[in-house]
C-alpha cells in the first residue's frame, strides 16, 4: 500500500513538473516576443512603402531611374539594358523602411547637416502611389550620413547603407552574361577554329564510377585518333568552363558594329558541348580583337546582341593549350 501511494505520489509530483516545465517555456517564450516588439516598437524609421516599384537617385550630375514591372527591373533610359536584378531588389528592400539611428529632434536647421544641398537624392514609389524623397547630407566622422524626407524639417542619422548602394554608375548596374555553369569533367566535346582551320576533340568516358576517360581527335570511332596523353585536353576543358565576362562593351550590337570589335570575321570561334540534366548543350564564343589596352579581348557567344571584354591571358590560354597535345 505504501509503495502504491509513493508511486502515486511521484507520478503528480512529475506532472506538476511538467505544468511547471510547460508554463516556464511559455513565458520565456512571450517574454522573448514581447521584448523583440518593444525594440522594433522603439526603432524609428524615416520611410514605410510596401512593393517599391521604381527608384531613382542622381551621382556625378546624371539622374539614374529605374521601374519594376512584371518582377523585373529596367532601366528607364533603355529597356533593352540589362539591369543587374538582386542589387535592385537590395537598394529597394533599403529604401523601402529605411531605419534611422537617431532622430535629431529639436536640433539645428538642415542647413547644419548640410541637407539644404544634398549629395544626393534617392526617390522611391510603391505600388499603391505611396512617394518618399530621401535627402542625404554630410558624413560623420564614424561613417553614417545625415537624412532627412523632402518637405520635412527634421533630420535624421542614418548608417552608410544607403549611400554606399546608391554609390553606383549605369554601368555598375549592368547585369554581365553569364556562360554555362560547367566545370571540366562536363564537357563532352571541343571544337577550335582559327584562320579557316578546325579541331575538333571528343571524350569518350570509360568507367562513370572511376571517372576514367580518353580523348580523341576528331572522332572516337577509330582507335587510331586517340590521344596518347589526356592532360591537355582536360587543362583546355577546365580552361574553357573558367571563362568569365570581365566586362560589356556594348550590349546591342549591329551587325554594321560588328568590324569594330574583329568580330565580323572572328579570330577564332570555339565551341564546347556538355552535359546538363541528362541532355547535351552546346556553347559558342567568337573571339574577335584586343581591347583599346590590349588586356581583354572582344568576345561575342552565339545569338547574342552583347559584345563582352575577356582577359587576354584567359583566351590566350584557351587558345594556345591544345598547341602540346598529342
Amino acid at each position: 500500500m505504501k509503495k502504491k501511494k509513493g508511486l502515486l505520489y511521484g507520478t503528480a509530483a512529475l506532472a506538476a513538473l511538467c505544468v511547471i516545465y510547460v508554463g516556464v517555456g511559455q513565458y520565456m517564450n512571450r517574454s522573448k516576443e514581447q521584448a523583440k516588439e518593444k525594440e522594433e516598437g522603439e526603432k524609428v524609421y524615416l520611410t514605410d512603402l510596401s512593393s517599391v516599384s521604381s527608384l531613382s537617385y542622381d551621382i556625378d550630375g546624371q539622374e539614374l531611374s529605374f521601374t519594376k514591372k512584371d518582377g523585373k527591373w529596367s532601366y528607364d533610359g533603355d529597356d533593352l539594358f540589362p539591369v543587374k536584378q538582386e542589387e535592385m531588389d537590395s537598394l529597394a528592400s533599403t529604401v523601402s523602411k529605411l531605419e534611422a539611428l537617431r532622430k535629431l529632434e529639436g536640433g539645428d536647421s538642415l542647413s547644419a547637416y548640410g541637407l539644404d544641398k544634398p549629395i544626393r537624392k534617392i526617390a522611391a514609389a510603391a505600388e499603391d502611389g505611396t512617394k518618399s524623397v530621401i535627402l542625404l547630407g554630410n558624413a560623420t566622422g564614424d561613417g553614417d550620413y545625415y537624412a532627412a524626407l523632402e518637405g520635412q524639417d527634421t533630420p535624421y542619422l542614418i548608417s552608410s547603407a544607403l549611400y554606399n548602394e546608391t554609390d553606383t554608375g549605369l554601368n555598375d548596374r549592368m547585369a554581365l552574361e553569364e556562360f554555362p555553369a560547367v566545370s571540366g569533367a562536363d564537357i563532352n566535346s571541343i571544337t577550335i577554329t582559327k584562320a579557316g582551320i578546325s579541331e575538333h576533340y571528343v571524350k569518350k568516358k570509360l568507367d562513370e564510377k572511376e571517372g576514367t576517360i580518353e580523348w580523341y581527335r576528331d572522332s572516337a570511332d577509330s582507335p587510331d585518333n586517340k590521344l596518347s596523353d589526356n592532360s591537355g585536353l582536360n587543362v583546355l576543358a577546365d580552361s574553357l568552363s573558367g571563362l568569365k565576362v570581365k566586362s560589356c562593351s556594348n550590349y546591342k550590337v549591329q551587325d554594321n558594329e560588328l568590324a569594330g570589335y574583329g568580330l565580323d570575321q572572328p579570330a577564332a570561334v570555339i565551341t564546347y558541348t556538355y552535359d546538363k540534366n541528362g541532355s547535351e548543350e552546346s556553347f559558342t564564343l567568337s573571339v574577335g580583337s584586343l581591347n583599346s589596352d590590349s588586356s581583354c579581348y572582344y568576345t561575342r557567344t552565339e545569338g547574342s546582341s552583347n559584345i563582352n571584354e575577356i582577359e587576354k591571358a584567359s583566351i590566350d590560354k584557351c587558345l594556345t593549350v591544345n598547341n602540346g597535345i598529342s
